[in-house]
């Protein structure tokens, strides 16, 4: 079940990314079974982010929303975990300065553009081989 979850997500997060557009976490809730428990949920989304690229290079997560805009601490805990220098140039060091909303809001309006070019680049290729 998780695996057809993870694959559903992951489908409907490159439509996001291929349409320059979000997922609200409301949406990512409504798309799940009632049935399936948080931690399920969030190991399918986990996952389905995971198939759509390497964390170490782009993070599909980042297509997650929160009413604030901005996706959940997940996302900047994956960031800064596979991307620490990269999170740390951008954000401080989480050590010894605080987070702010501005460079939250910087790293994610980067991110997300990187991730919509990456699927612009791969629908592209894509059409090239079709052709």
């Amino acid at each position: 079940m998780e695996t057809e979850l993870s694959q559903r997500l992951a489908k409907v997060l490159w439509r996001c990314a291929s349409h320059g557009q979000v997922l609200p976490y409301q949406r990512f809730h409504a798309l799940c079974d009632k049935a399936v428990p948080l931690p399920q949920r969030y190991a399918a989304l986990e996952s389905a982010i995971k198939t759509l690229g390497d964390l170490g290079d782009i993070d599909y997560g980042v297509l997650m929303a929160l009413d604030s805009g901005l996706p959940g601490a997940e996302f900047f805990q994956r960031y800064l975990r596979h991307r620490h220098g990269e999170y740390v140039t951008q954000m401080g060091d989480p050590k010894y300065q605080r987070q702010t909303l501005a460079r939250k809001r910087t790293l994610v309006a980067r991110e997300r553009d990187r991730v919509y070019a990456h699927a612009r680049m791969m629908e592209e290729e894509r059409a090239k081989q079709a052709a």
